[in-house]
């Protein structure tokens, strides 16, 4: 039997309060206090051990899941979702559908199943007095869209914890979360238009992506409350396509190299510039680091290609 991932109409609603999940998740994982669920999470790598690479990798996702659904108060102890606390619901679906599918070994088990081994160790405990009925796996192309949001917004948010503070420490940390921010905003900008102009697809992640844009820019005047010299550490949106940017985007870090790679790949016209060019630039560029940047910077050699042939209508797809 199939998986069956789906996404449902108010999958995103969550984003509206995301900071408030964000706090959630990251007071859970610091919870400590809870000492008795590692034995039972030891006991759901014995049952799924051929879908994780190891057991610590299988119980900190498992322990991860369980805290984070201890902290969730209003839908604890409920088998179905009460109708007014769907967010928490949507919020705790979708975390875990990302713990699970970034650590299982194999895609074809389903999210479903491997959460329903945990609830099984639980289930008829103060953790898991029920087994989940809203538990359901979400499909890869919109996880990963709301794995892009979710990191637009823990930047964001970490950037509306400091911008008010004008020493040199946060300086620093203005210029590098709002560089890590331009790597993601990059290819979600681009699966929605294309990179050009406002937002003209209706989708959930792009109407959640226009929000995060109205928040992100709110933050412009309280850092140039600060002065120039101050304001200038932060990275507007709009910048976020200059060479510079870019470039330290790119080079930076791998972490930042790696999903802009990936997602200007996938979800641009540069797939196909690339596959159409691949020999003549593995000839051209082979040994030559400075211009192996060229490659990854082909936007605007496909914005002219667009304005050529026409605007692209460009469709989030999974390889």
């Amino acid at each position: 039997m199939g998986c069956n991932p789906t996404i449902r109409d108010d999958s995103y609603a969550f984003f509206e309060d995301i900071k408030n999940y964000i706090e959630k998740a990251d007071n859970a994982q610091q919870n400590h206090t809870i000492t008795d669920i590692a034995s039972k999470c030891k006991g759901f790598y014995t049952t799924m051990r051929s879908s994780f690479e190891n057991e610590l990798i299988a119980t900190s996702v498992c322990e991860e899941i369980v805290k984070l659904y201890e902290s969730l108060d209003k839908i604890k102890g409920k088998s179905e979702c009460p109708e007014s606390y769907k967010d928490d619901c949507n919020f705790f679906n979708y975390w875990v559908n990302f713990k699970i599918s970034k650590s299982r070994l194999n895609e074809s088990v389903c999210i479903d199943h491997i959460n329903n081994a945990i609830e099984s160790q639980f289930t008829g405990t103060d953790h898991y007095a029920v087994v989940l009925d809203f538990i359901y796996d979400i499909k890869k192309d919109e996880l990963d869209k709301m794995n892009i949001l979710y990191r637009l917004y823990k930047i964001y948010t970490d950037l509306d914890s400091i911008v008010d503070n004008a020493d040199d420490m946060v300086k620093n940390k203005l210029s590098s979360l709002s560089t890590a921010c331009c790597t993601d905003y990059l290819v979600a900008n681009y699966m929605c238009n294309g990179g050009n102009g406002d937002n003209i697809n209706p989708s959930q992640f792009c109407m959640q992506l226009q929000k995060f844009k109205t928040k992100y820019i709110g933050l412009y005047e309280r850092v140039d409350r600060n002065g120039p010299e101050y304001s200038k550490n932060l990275i507007k949106l709009s910048e976020c396509k200059n060479t510079n940017v870019m470039s330290t985007a790119l080079i930076g870090t791998t972490v930042g190299l790696v999903p802009l790679l990936v997602g200007l790949y996938k979800f641009t016209p540069l797939r196909q510039l690339i596959n159409s060019n691949k020999g003549k630039l593995t000839q051209e560029y082979r040994n030559n680091d400075d211009e192996m940047r060229n490659i990854m910077l082909m936007d605007q050699k496909s914005e002219q290609i667009s304005s050529q042939q026409g605007r692209y209508n460009i469709k989030y797809h999974s390889l």
